[in-house]
């Protein structure tokens, strides 16, 4: 009885060691997915073609996926560095070259097989010419001597057709003259009605931009909407400072004959001088066609971070009163 006891529990004890290993192993992965980050890194470059190279990867190249141009495009993914997908795309030249590979071997196959994949094949002039009989040139000949009767006939009633279609399309001249009197009569009534009309229909639209105002002022006046606004700005910019490069480095030189377009592209620029500044050197070249330079870009993203930004968002209850009515309307 004491050995069946014991044999009980020392099945139970590796089970719950099984069991407690499972969890414990599940954790790790969860805190693996969660604190160990996303690395990501991009490095670009033109002088005369362009070409670049980009790639993600996550807890020391265990699981990656990369990508490179260079005249064509070329794709991977990688599982503990064993390759699992590759995709190759050509562009340009290339792909031209090939299509019109393709359009000469298609045009020698319709030149082979023209129909139905037989050969065309031509039959004489002559025997075609000797096959008729020649009862049909004689029938020819005597419908050819009865065409004009047959005309005449038909021409008769084309003429007394014609006659009618005068009297109908006179008809209806008269007709839409009398329309086109009573349409261009003038009358105050009808004039007063088309203006009660859009007056009308103005003053609805009045009213209800007067309701939509009052409702917006009454929105950002509540004291719980102005708090949840400056948490989701406070969430939003934390998140951009995290999920943005932390590297940038390189050097771009860029012109345009117009000046003026140099100009305008320095200012679309500018407001993102904080990010590049460090690292990134930007020269303009004024009254010339130049773009050239290399740009290197790297950064990493903690999905565990994220995920906290999101959750304090949606602890908030008038938060979630807000995405309720936004999902029902």
């Amino acid at each position: 009885m004491l050995t069946a006891v014991w044999t009980v529990l020392g099945i139970l004890k590796i089970a719950g060691l099984v069991f407690l290993g499972i969890v414990g192993l599940l954790l790790v992965l969860l805190m693996l997915v969660l604190l160990v980050p996303i690395r990501y890194c991009l490095q670009a470059s033109f002088d005369g073609s362009p070409k670049g190279q980009a790639g993600i990867h996550w807890f020391c190249h265990c699981f990656s996926v990369g990508a490179k141009y260079e005249e064509k495009l070329v794709l991977w993914v990688r599982v503990l560095g064993i390759r699992v997908f590759r995709l190759e795309k050509s562009f340009g030249k290339a792909e031209k070259a090939a299509s019109g590979d393709e359009k000469e071997q298609r045009a020698a196959k319709e030149d082979r097989h023209p129909v139905d994949g037989f050969p065309e094949q031509k039959q004489p002039a002559r025997e075609s010419a000797a096959k008729i009989p020649v009862s049909s040139a004689t029938e020819t000949k005597e419908e050819r001597a009865a065409e004009p009767e047959t005309e005449d006939k038909a021409k008769e009633p084309d003429a007394t057709e014609g006659k009618k279609h005068k009297k109908i399309s006179g008809r209806n001249k008269k007709k839409g003259k009398k329309k086109g009197k009573k349409i261009r009569g003038f009358s105050f009534r009808r004039i007063y009605d088309k203006l009660k009309k859009k007056l009308l229909r103005l003053w609805k639209r009045l009213l209800e931009l007067k309701e939509k105002k009052e409702r917006l002022v009454a929105f950002i006046n509540d004291p719980a909407n102005r708090r949840t606004y400056y948490l989701l700005k406070q969430q939003l910019k934390q998140l951009c400072k995290h999920i943005l490069p932390r590297k940038i480095s390189g050097q771009v030189r860029f012109g345009f004959e117009d000046p003026a377009r140099t100009g305008q592209i320095l200012t679309y620029i500018s407001p993102f001088y904080a990010l590049y500044a460090k690292g990134l050197e930007i020269k303009p070249v004024f009254g010339e066609s130049v773009m050239e330079g290399e740009v290197r870009v790297r950064g990493k993203i903690r999905i565990g971070t994220v995920l906290a930004l999101a959750v304090r968002m949606l602890f908030d209850k008038n938060f979630r009163a807000l995405v309720k009515k936004l999902m029902k309307a």
